[in-house]
């Protein structure tokens, strides 16, 4: 699936009318509907990243691995997509929305290699697509459904958040890569390098340090959600 071909094309406008149209659904439903709505999309996200990471696509049991996945971005939500759904956990839900969310759309728009050699109908893109796709659609069924918003005093926890899990990913790779920064195997999140990541590219070129080099990023990601926040700043919603 070429990025930028029509077949490429035609997944996002097809994902765009099923969050639409999921979101118009949620939107109608009582909370305990809601509810189930959001359950249904964090035990389909979770089966498809433990489908994929924990069994090889079904081939072999490997927890281990599944662990080590979870110091990439995306692969995270295994854990906080299920912590998004308690009550009280207020900074969970804001963290999806702020940054793994997208995070996530980005990756429909830059995806790896493996995924661009396969034919759309493929386990390997069909897994990829719709693990990132309802990643991207509990957060705004949770808009949708009145009982979420993104709010600004939450802002600096979600940073502070984000600092840590990037310092706990960039200490494993430096762990699972036995401290040797000449032979760098493990690359999760991109702590290590830009990998392939445009974006981040000149930012390596520019600041050739490992994990120092996604620091000046932080000024623009501060700026970003607080724009989020202005935004819903009148958006009224009910107790989750």
């Amino acid at each position: 699936m070429q990025i930028g071909g029509t077949t490429h094309i035609f997944m996002i406008i097809a994902s765009i009318i099923f969050l639409v149209v999921l979101m118009f659904i949620v939107s109608k439903l009582h909370k305990r509907g809601q509810n189930i709505v959001f359950f249904a999309i964090v035990l389909i996200c979770m089966a498809g990243i433990f489908y994929l990471h924990g069994t090889h696509y079904g081939t072999s049991l490997d927890i281990v691995n599944l662990l080590k996945q979870q110091l990439q971005v995306c692969n995270f939500n295994f854990i906080l997509l299920p912590l998004c759904l308690i009550p009280k956990n207020e900074l969970a839900r804001q963290y999806l929305f702020y940054f793994s969310l997208f995070c996530a759309l980005s990756t429909f728009v830059a995806y790896p290699s493996s995924i661009e050699n396969s034919y759309w109908y493929e386990k390997e893109c069909l897994n990829f697509w719709i693990d990132h796709l309802l990643i991207v659609a509990l957060p705004l069924t949770f808009i949708a459904s009145k009982r979420f918003k993104p709010q600004k005093e939450y802002i600096f926890k979600v940073m502070l958040c984000i600092f840590i899990y990037y310092s706990i990913a960039f200490l494993g790779n430096l762990i699972l890569d036995g401290f040797d920064f000449s032979n760098l195997v493990h690359n999760y999140s991109y702590t290590m390098n830009a990998g392939a990541v445009m974006i981040l590219q000149p930012l390596y070129d520019l600041i050739s340090i490992p994990f120092v080099y996604l620091l000046p990023l932080v000024p623009f990601m501060y700026l970003f959600f607080w724009l989020l926040a202005y935004l819903f700043r009148n958006y009224k919603v009910k107790k989750y």
